[in-house]
């Protein structure tokens, strides 16, 4: 057996980015938006919470978005950030602007998943019908195209990757 039993086909799993210094913090929340806006997803902010410190403020952000690729496809891509000791500061550009930027450490936990067959069109059940008409679907006939929806996911997940990496800069 081969990838047809795997559900949900993972692009990425639990890939952690850790900065520690001055961040773009307000773009980078809102490129999460903006992208799914970008790309058709649905989004929801599944968890907000800040609270102030000593040392700064402490903020944790979970994104959930989706979206509904086929009736048996379906792209799924979290986000969780865990801000801590975040501090306004300013900083001087290139060109010797100054800006308002953030300092403090972020750590950004990062999912993106492809989930077939999530209508339950067939059974996941293995010795039913159902399930095999699944599996010869995606073994044969199918196979193709899933793949090259797994390979338009990770596209994908590689440009939102690329922007939160850039605002971490």
């Amino acid at each position: 057996m081969g990838r047809e039993r795997k559900n949900p086909i993972n692009i990425f799993k639990n890939l952690l980015i850790k900065k520690a210094g001055v961040l773009d913090f307000d773009g980078m929340f809102a490129l999460i938006p903006q992208f799914a806006s970008q790309y058709n997803y649905d989004c929801v902010e599944k968890k907000h919470s800040e609270k102030s410190g000593a040392t700064g403020t402490y903020i944790e952000s979970n994104w959930y978005m989706e979206r509904k690729v086929t009736y048996y496809v379906k792209f799924v891509i979290e986000i969780e950030f865990l801000v801590r000791d975040m501090n306004t500061v300013v900083v001087e550009d290139e060109d010797g602007n100054k800006k308002k930027r953030n300092q403090g450490r972020v750590e950004i936990l990062f999912n993106a998943k492809m989930q077939k067959n999530y209508l339950k069109n067939f059974s996941d059940k293995k010795g039913e019908f159902s399930d095999f008409l699944r599996v010869i679907y995606e073994k044969y006939i199918g196979k193709n195209r899933l793949k090259n929806y797994e390979d338009k996911l990770e596209d994908e997940a590689r440009d939102i990757l690329e922007d939160l990496k850039e605002k971490l800069e």
